[in-house]
């Protein structure tokens, strides 16, 4: 099974080269990267380049225009270049432990989606992973580390808690894999879900629900740590809520505007040719 590994990224190169870097790390070779660049500046393109120049697996950089708010679509963009009949999803600001990879091949089962968890870095820790260039494997008694319990790995407990279930409420996609089958039947990403934060991912996992697929939560295995940046939280109910509450009511299945409708847009920038 071939396997690719999507990461979204926007300008915050230093956190990407971290990623990149516990990607190289892993103990599972067998997978391919797609960095799928929503519009960042050249700093980023140079920190790919450099830092995946000499990396074992393949590797390719797609990007198109800065327009904006556009995660569902480049996620889209990221799985039109993919090779993968398997996708697992990441964000540029999660480093990755070096079984991670292994983790989400291992606990895949048919007719499922799984998502994982992650620990939160402190403002102090997330500076030190900065200076040293790399992420250490932290314990989940490290003084100022946040959802602790999910910086413990045991795979055996995981696999005996992870059952599959037919829906959940609390959903997110910085650690997410799926059958390349199960993104197809859905449509992947709907771009309508663009240009605010967010949403995206509860939309794709919603109609995934509605289709029979269903989610298995990784528990004490394919661990991330979350490095530390600020964040602003909206509270206020917009746009995005109202269309994610009609997914769910009327049980959509399909993006309106999803991978089958991308256009023409973007393209690779750079790759590492194998």
């Amino acid at each position: 099974m071939k396997i690719s590994i999507i990461i979204t990224t926007y300008n915050w190169p230093d956190a990407l080269e971290l990623v990149l870097r516990s990607l190289i790390d892993q103990s599972a070779d067998t997978f391919e990267v797609i960095v799928a660049d929503d519009g960042s500046k050249r700093a980023t393109d140079e920190v790919v380049t450099n830092t995946l120049t000499n990396a074992a697996f393949p590797w390719k950089h797609v990007k198109h225009e800065d327009n904006g708010i556009r995660q569902a679509r480049v996620k889209n963009l990221g799985v039109k270049f993919a090779k993968g009949d398997y996708l697992i999803f990441i964000d540029h600001d999660v480093a990755l432990h070096p079984d991670f990879v292994k983790d989400h091949l291992s606990m895949k089962v048919p007719g499922a989606f799984l998502q994982g968890k992650r620990a939160f870095l402190s403002a102090e820790q997330t500076q030190s992973v900065f200076s040293a260039g790399r992420v250490v494997q932290y314990s989940p008694f490290s003084k100022g580390l946040e959802n602790r319990k999910n910086a413990i790995r045991f795979p055996v407990l995981g696999r005996l808690m992870g059952v599959p279930k037919s829906f959940q409420r609390s959903l997110r996609g910085c650690n997410l894999s799926l059958h390349r089958s199960d993104f197809m039947r859905v449509d992947g990403y709907d771009e309508t879900f663009d240009q605010l934060w967010g949403r995206e991912d509860s939309d794709i996992c919603y109609r995934m629900f509605h289709n029979g697929v269903k989610i298995k939560n990784l528990w004490f295995c394919a661990l991330q740590y979350h490095l530390h940046h600020p964040a602003i939280k909206n509270r206020q109910r917009d746009r995005l809520d109202e269309e994610l509450a009609m997914v769910r009511e009327t049980l959509r299945k399909k993006a309106v505007k999803g991978y089958s409708r991308l256009s023409e847009e973007g393209m690779v920038i750079a790759t590492s040719g194998h």
